[in-house]
């Protein structure tokens, strides 16, 4: 039945030989390793806006509401170089990713080339800061999805904005589980379905773009919605605060590493299939994070909490809440829901190099029936879900963890290649790709410098601590399967024959034919037989002693009394007194157990046995052997 379950809801199981048939191309690629780039340009601009002039609040009438203080909007220009900069930043990354993709084809983007150029103490903070960054992926672009969606209908009074916070939790919890449904069929699967709403995300942003600039170049537009806005806070150095507002708008290159990690999912030629990726990706987000930042700028577009950029523009560009509007909305909600799926892709992968490697569970191998690694999207939408819940499914709670690890891996991954080209000798071809990777590495650890002092207080501490929580399991899982193959190794003298002797005992509760066999099987693997029977109900240990002389197979038995009703602790006690009593090497436990003919009966049995194995499981020198007997009936 459960085999019937896991079928239905995955689908058949795949063949090894189809894992070349479940690569991506770029069209397949660009959607479901580009979608957490791509969607990132749908908040970057908030994130930007938001450092320079704050968050205000609106009524339901979508009418700025000024509560106890003002808001400078004097500062909007600087938003356009911002993201000038960070576009330049982005180009700088692209070329340096381009060169782990030639570099390492195998895919593991910075955690393999950190281990390979810079030592396994920065290849596991590598490693540490791309799961940090891959989990809040998940829960920053499903929280974003929601709020695309929740920005068209806003809360008009204290109670309602309390339901649509648990409204919006919900939603993303179920998503998250959704996505993991999806990956769980497969890479391919899922990128199909991805695709639609992807490439209905770049031409909706594209039309709004291309309109948006061609009115406000053709029309004279002035900004009605925020009129009277008065300038009343105190006034902030301009660099620091360019400096503030770079930080965050840094938000949108999180997701470019995605591709280089996941390099054996593409068609073959793998690298060349990635690097095309990567530069179609990288043009489309550039163009699309300065044009929606030109567009925020044209109109004097202000952060309102329940109200997003991208929907203010909508609103701005099209005249209103009508259907090209309605459009943009839920293109951006599904790019967002599903820009999740990039890290569906990415963490699951570096989960099984760390596994391989030794530093996570070595279950994070498993390839499941749909050739994908099931444990490992498991666990990443299990602690996707922790985050959605544990900061209520906010951008702006959520929003200050993140990016650091991406510009850590950034760093690492650039400074490793530095390294690398170092090490090859590549001639005047390597200085100059060693000048492109020392500017990146010296760009991107800058910027994360600046995000853990700009967000330190607002929660990056949290991720500060998480990594080397992180590392820190890490080895202790590597040390534990060090010391377990040193255990686990052959003698160098070679083998010697060992005789074991040892102690049978046969747990038995009442005689029936499912007792029979095990006594009987006792017999046949040691001349120590002992039955054992722990008398909770007096008249039926007195009818097992009647009993015993007819069907006890000639194996004495033992009664233990248990004036407290116990089972176990009789038992277990009994165990050690039989081991410490007889120079043997092993004492064998054996339980008959019967099993019902449908799945539903065992409900109705005690389920005894799984008990004392459970108990017996750590208990050096014991064995346990369960005799199992069918009913037929």
């Amino acid at each position: 039945m459960i085999t019937q379950i896991k079928r239905w809801l995955l689908g058949s199981p795949l063949d090894t030989k189809s894992e070349l048939h479940e690569r991506l191309n770029v069209f397949l690629g660009l959607a479901i390793f580009a979608s957490d780039a791509l969607s990132s340009s749908a908040y970057a601009t908030d994130e930007i806006l938001f450092a320079l002039v704050g968050m205000i609040s609106v009524s339901s009438s979508q009418s700025a509401v000024l509560a106890d203080q003002t808001f400078d909007v004097s500062n909007l220009y600087l938003c356009i170089p911002v993201a000038c900069m960070i576009a330049m930043l982005l180009g700088i990354v692209i070329v340096s990713y381009r060169q782990v993709i030639n570099a390492y084809p195998d895919g593991g983007g910075a955690y393999v080339v950190a281990k390979e150029n810079l030592g396994t103490q920065w290849s596991l903070l590598a490693a540490a800061s791309l799961m940090v960054d891959y989990i809040l992926t998940v829960a920053v672009s499903v929280s974003a999805g929601v709020a695309a969606i929740t920005a068209t209908f806003h809360a008009t009074n204290a109670t309602q904005a309390v339901a649509e916070e648990h409204t919006s939790m919900t939603l993303a919890v179920v998503t998250i589980l959704v996505i993991m449904h999806m990956n769980l069929r497969g890479i391919k699967e899922s990128a199909r379905v991805i695709a639609i709403p992807a490439y209905l995300f770049l031409s909706s942003m594209v039309g709004l773009i291309v309109i948006g600039v061609f009115r406000t170049l053709v029309f004279e537009h002035h900004s009605v919605v925020y009129q009277g806005i008065q300038i009343g806070v105190e006034h902030i150095a301009v660099g620091l605060l360019f400096l503030k507002a770079f930080a965050h708008g840094c938000a949108a290159l999180t997701g470019i590493e995605a591709i280089s990690n996941g390099v054996k999912a593409f068609d073959e030629p793998a690298e060349v299939t990635a690097n095309k990726t990567m530069v179609l990706m990288g043009a489309i987000l550039g163009f699309i994070f300065i044009g929606l930042t030109y567009l925020a700028l044209a109109y004097q577009i202000i952060p309102v909490e329940g109200d997003t950029v991208v929907s203010q523009v909508a609103r701005a560009v099209f005249g209103g809440q009508n259907l090209l509007y309605y459009i943009v909305q839920w293109a951006t909600m599904t790019i967002l829901v599903l820009a999740a799926n990039t890290s569906f892709g990415g963490f699951p992968r570096l989960a099984m190099l760390l596994a391989r490697d030794g530093f996570l569970p070595r279950q994070l191998m498993n390839v499941g029936d749909r050739l994908v690694y099931s444990n490992g999207v498991v666990l990443l939408a299990s602690a996707a879900c922790f985050l959605v819940l544990a900061f209520h499914a906010s951008v702006h709670n959520l929003m200050p963890m993140y990016a650091i690890g991406v510009f850590l891996s950034f760093t690492l991954a650039q400074a490793g290649m530095v390294v690398h080209h170092k090490r090859k000798n590549e001639g005047k071809a390597g200085y100059r790709r060693m000048t492109v990777n020392t500017v990146g590495a010296s760009a991107t650890g800058a910027v994360c410098l600046l995000l853990c002092l700009e967000k330190f207080t607002a929660g990056a501490w949290i991720v500060l601590i998480a990594l080397p929580v992180l590392m820190w399991i890490f080895r202790r899982i590597n040390n534990h399967y060090r010391t377990t193959s040193a255990l686990l190794s052959l003698p160098k003298d070679g083998y010697h024959p060992r005789k074991f002797d040892h102690t049978v005992l046969v747990l038995v509760a009442s005689l029936n034919r499912g007792a029979i066999p095990a006594l009987e099987y006792a017999k046949s693997i040691s001349p120590h037989v002992e039955a054992v029977h722990v008398q909770l109900d007096a008249a039926a240990t007195e009818q097992l002693r009647k009993d015993w002389n007819e069907w006890g197979c000639g194996i004495p038995l033992k009664v233990l009394q248990s004036p407290y009703r116990s089972l176990s602790g009789p038992m277990l006690k009994y165990i050690d007194e039989v081991s410490a009593r007889h120079d043997h090497d092993i004492v064998t436990i054996v339980i008959p157990e019967l099993v019902p003919n449908k799945w539903w009966h065992h409900l109705l049995h005690n389920q005894t046995a799984i008990a004392i194995k459970t108990m017996l499981l750590f208990r050096p020198g014991k064995v346990v052997t369960t005799i199992k007997y069918r009913l037929n009936a």
